[in-house]
């Protein structure tokens, strides 16, 4: 039976395929791709929570505030620098039809706006994917609190042995409990309740690493993983922003066999060859998630002048309801390429301009 395992000159390679995968299911969902829409969201929020839990070491267990320093250089700053940008641009987003006339904000409801961006909260519509970034941070940071306060709480009662079992016990009893409080109809405030069911999967990404040499991957699972899921959606299908689940079960099932199944695609395409494209796609999915909906406005565009259409309706959110499944393929692939384009130029012209402000000390981009 064929096996695959991992291969160090592959293992960063291969998650940022993983995170290209998890850009591309998030896009099929707010496209709502006919029979894939609800095939992704049953695994791809999980997916994005263990790859990031994967780069989690356990030395920042030591040192907390370290890792809360740079959560906050590549997690909270983000969040706010783009959540920002939108606010300023609100009132002329209302002016270009972006936006419905009634989205207009007085001065006192953009403060109130500003402080919950600050807070890790946005209810702009075009940065309604950001709340993901939010409870990434409140989860990555939650682990890393629990996982150093424990630490200190064996080192004094003497059971470092039991360190692992007990993290998981914690991490295991948050989860089950987050998810009853949206049985009961509990919200927690900023997504700390979605923060907990997904840590449990930040967890798992975190362990995976830790004892990767010793997984190997198998066509035969991996094809059954994918079964699993189509068999498990028959049944329904989470809304993890609305707080609505399902089950534990289900979320546990469905979001360790998308996993399986993802690494062993991504590790497949990264034994194959590099794919440069994906790979950098893969390096940057926060501005594809910040910027999408927008990009998806340039979609909506030419819907509304190639069928004479109203110009009101650039404001539908996030795509045009009469859009057929052409269309929205190509909202997807909009959504993908204009964020990244629009990056990846930048970024050229902020290296030239460094170049030329640096070059006579000799300091390369």
């Amino acid at each position: 039976m064929a096996t695959m395992t991992s291969a160090s000159s592959d293992e960063i390679l291969y998650m940022n395929y993983m995170k290209f995968f998890g850009i591309l299911y998030l896009l099929i969902w707010h496209t709502a791709i006919k029979g894939l829409n609800v095939f992704v969201i049953s695994f791809f929020l999980q997916m994005f929570f263990f790859v990031s839990g994967y780069f989690y070491k356990e030395m920042y267990s030591d040192n907390p505030l370290v890792f809360i320093r740079k959560r906050i250089k590549t997690l909270y700053v983000p969040f706010v620098v783009y959540c920002l940008i939108f606010l300023a641009l609100n009132n002329l987003l209302v002016d270009i039809y972006i936006y419905n006339k009634d989205m207009y904000m007085p001065f006192n409801e953009i403060l109130n706006h500003l402080l919950g961006i600050l807070t890790l909260e946005s209810n702009l519509q075009l940065t309604g994917a950001m709340w993901f970034v939010s409870s990434l941070f409140l989860s990555s940071v939650l682990f890393c609190c629990i996982s150093g306060i424990l630490k200190k709480i064996v080192s004094v009662v003497g059971y470092h042995d039991k360190y692992e079992s007990i993290r998981f016990l914690i991490i295991m009893s948050l989860f089950l409990g987050a998810n009853y409080l949206s049985f009961v109809k509990v919200i927690l405030p900023r997504y700390l309740d979605i923060s907990l069911v997904l840590m449990f999967f930040y967890y798992l990404g975190f362990l995976y690493h830790k004892y990767e040499k010793q997984i190997q991957f198998n066509f035969f699972i991996a094809l059954s993983s994918l079964f699993t899921i189509l068999i498990c959606i028959k049944y329904g299908f989470p809304q993890f922003a609305q707080r609505k689940y399902i089950d534990p079960s289900y979320v546990m099932v469905c979001g360790i066999a998308g996993i399986y199944f993802n690494i062993y695609i991504s590790k497949l395409f990264a034994s194959c060859r590099r794919l440069e494209f994906v790979n950098y796609a893969g390096k940057n999915t926060m501005v594809v998630l910040a910027m999408h909906f927008l990009a998806f406005k340039l979609v909506s565009l030419i819907i509304i002048y190639a069928q004479n259409l109203p110009l009101e309706l650039l404001s539908s959110f996030p795509v045009l309801k009469s859009a057929n499944q052409g269309y929205r393929w190509l909202y997807v692939a909009t959504g993908l390429l204009v964020p990244l384009a629009g990056k990846y130029l930048l970024d050229k012209g902020f290296c030239k301009t460094k170049q030329h402000l640096r070059s006579q000390f000799g300091v390369p981009c």
